[in-house]
């Protein structure tokens, strides 16, 4: 019997990389999720599931699927070892990080938590572009997948763990970035503008920093 691996990603990726799985083993099936909902009723309806791969999604695996599963399950996640959690560019631009970067890790119970078996990085420029950081990322996502295609796609055998480790001291947590976001009404403008650089996206408009007065919420528009 063939061996199945089911993709959770974005409906645009699902092509591209079920086709560098087929590839790698012919013989594979993949079916393939949008979000975790869908996901389980995939599980559900697949007679047998011996691997999910997660790749650019902010949907999480549902600890019971991953019982489910007879080996390891693996997510690509946008952001190096140093930004585990959700929206890690914009604290990483906020930091004036020199390097960024993309890894891939066993998925566990807790998120963004699970052994590194893979890692790319890149250098960054001088003040650079939320959107542009967005668009980097997702290039060193897709080589870093390109690159562990042949191991995904062997059900049988779990990806070699790394010696990298996660910086769970910079976790990038919902709590974390509405503390980002919200501007105090002394703040300075050295610091604004630090926050402004790091949270000014035209793809994640509900990230968007914002300044209360007198009761009323004036949230950054995209200029």
């Amino acid at each position: 019997m063939p061996a199945t691996l089911a993709l959770l990603c974005p409906q645009e990726d699902a092509r591209h990389l079920g086709a560098l799985l087929a590839v790698a083993n012919r013989e594979l099936v993949v079916v393939t999720a949008t979000d975790a909902a869908q996901l389980e009723r995939t599980v559900a309806d697949a007679e047998r599931v011996d691997r999910i791969v997660a790749f650019r999604t902010d949907s999480i695996v549902p600890a019971d699927l991953l019982l489910r599963v007879p080996g390891p399950s693996y997510n690509f996640h946008p952001g190096p070892p140093g930004y585990p959690g959700r929206h890690p560019f914009a604290f990483a631009l906020y930091d004036g990080a020199a390097q960024y970067g993309v890894t891939a890790h066993e998925i566990t119970e807790r998120v963004d938590a699970g052994a590194i078996v893979g890692a790319l990085s890149f250098a960054l420029p001088d003040r650079p572009d939320a959107d542009w950081l967005i668009d980097r990322t997702y290039t060193a996502l897709v080589h870093l997948f390109v690159m562990l295609a042949p191991q995904l796609a062997r059900t049988d055998e779990p990806l070699p763990r790394t010696t990298l480790i996660w910086d769970q001291s910079r976790r990038c947590t919902r709590k974390a970035l509405d503390a980002l976001r919200d501007l105090p009404p002394d703040i300075g403008g050295e610091e604004m503008e630090r926050r402004i650089r790091a949270l000014r996206s035209v793809r994640h408009e509900g990230i968007r920093p914002h300044l209360t007065l007198h009761g009323r919420r004036f949230v950054l528009d995209g200029d």
